[in-house]
């Protein structure tokens, strides 16, 4: 049965927010072994964390975590948890690397459950 666009808008409307749940089949499993060491170097790099309207932005120590290494771990975080918005910023001068994940209602609360945070 077809609904009219106005019925459609208002289902989607009172629709509740899509939940979040990664995937890691979707990472091939030769590679989780390596994702989990780029996860456990990039938790152990986030120096500051900033909340964003629509997620965090985290200050990475490129000490702990090269800039490829984060690039790396977005390719891979990409194939599990495909609702993530990415960003990764590098202020001039060489100034500090920031990593951006935001997302739709609740991803702020599947981060800070993910990294462990409160």
């Amino acid at each position: 049965m077809l609904m009219s666009d106005s019925a459609t808008a208002q289902q989607q409307a009172t629709a509740p927010p899509r939940g979040f749940a990664c995937n890691i089949n979707g990472i091939p499993s030769e590679k989780r072994a390596h994702y989990r060491q780029l996860v456990e170097a990039l938790l152990q790099a986030i120096t500051e964390r900033r909340e964003l309207s629509d997620g965090y932005s985290f200050r990475v120590d490129n000490e702990h975590l090269t800039t490829d290494q984060l690039v790396e771990w977005v390719n891979l975080e990409r194939q599990c948890c495909p609702f993530f918005g990415f960003e990764i910023l590098w202020e001039p001068e060489n100034g500090p690397v920031w990593l951006q994940l935001t997302g739709s209602q609740g991803v702020k609360d599947f981060i800070r459950d993910e990294f462990g945070f409160r």
